[in-house]
């Protein structure tokens, strides 16, 4: 049975499209959780301590059923119109639609904006930087260093380099796990063969390590006050967004733009048409 309020407003045949509207969703839905949950366990990458899920190996796929679902919601939207009998319910319809349009073709310019104009996202990886001061202590253990995380917990943006510079003499650098850091970090000595920097450890001034390619986890970047001649040296650890990102997002928010806009098209004449006979504007 369906309300008076639905049959003055359409019929049953508009309280069957609304059903119908509403059992897709909740189908569509359910496939998009268990499609991510596959994703999810293939990949075997996420974690809940520490907590770590990297939305770059689904956003796709969540874009995309996104983007069924809006047009869907506009078909569905074109065909209850059909079957509304008042004008100004129509001229409602219209008119929130095209102010929701609006809204959204704006904010898919911004996203776009921010992932395509080099000197936005430029700025993006420049403010999510570190910079710091080691001094050396003397010290045969770990004293100086600096724990960081290689990427944010949901993959967004991932240390891309380390950048260090040593002051009055050579300095020895080392990028090691936590696990080994944690098991050696009492004598630099044995702490230094465990260091993913391989041969590149020696800053004299300058030295760049390069960190893409390491799994998700806490690094530590270590300087060497045992053996460094250097009095202390600087280092800027350097974050780049993920090339997922930069590809699939903006090309997917450009298909978001280009359908709010054609649905914009659509419902303005439909808006001057029905505000003649609408009661209420």
């Amino acid at each position: 049975m369906f309300s008076a309020e639905e049959e003055m407003s359409g019929g049953y045949r508009l309280a069957s499209i609304r059903q119908t509207r509403r059992n897709l969703y909740i189908v569509e839905f359910a496939i998009l959780l268990a499609a991510v949950a596959v994703v999810i366990i293939m990949e075997g990458r996420a974690s809940l301590v520490p907590f770590y899920l990297p939305i770059n190996s689904f956003i796709y796929f969540v874009l995309l059923m996104g983007l069924i679902v809006v047009i869907e919601g506009f078909f569905f939207r074109a065909l209850e119109m059909r079957f509304i009998k008042s004008a100004s319910t129509k001229f409602y319809i219209c008119k929130t639609g095209i102010r929701s349009a609006v809204i959204a073709i704006i904010i898919c310019v911004i996203v776009i904006l921010l992932l395509w104009l080099p000197f936005i996202h430029d700025a993006i990886e420049d403010a999510s930087g570190t910079t710091g001061k080691m001094i050396n202590t003397g010290s045969t253990s770990a004293t100086e260093y600096y724990n960081f995380y290689d990427r944010d917990p949901l993959g967004f943006m991932a240390v891309s380099e380390i950048e260090i510079t040593s002051f009055q003499g050579e300095a020895r650098v080392y990028l090691v796990s936590e696990q080994y850091f944690d098991d050696h970090k009492d004598d630099l000595s044995d702490l230094a063969s465990y260091r993913i920097n391989g041969g590149d450890y020696i800053a004299n001034p300058s030295l760049t390590i390069e960190v893409e390619g390491l799994p998700y986890g806490s690094y530590y970047l270590v300087f060497d006050t045992e053996v460094s001649e250097a009095t202390s040296i600087t280092y800027s650890i350097n974050s780049s967004i993920s090339d997922t990102f930069l590809s699939y997002v903006p090309f997917f928010v450009l298909l978001y733009a280009v359908a709010y806009a054609g649905w914009l098209i659509y419902l303005m004449p439909l808006k001057k048409k029905y505000a003649e006979a609408a009661i209420y504007r």
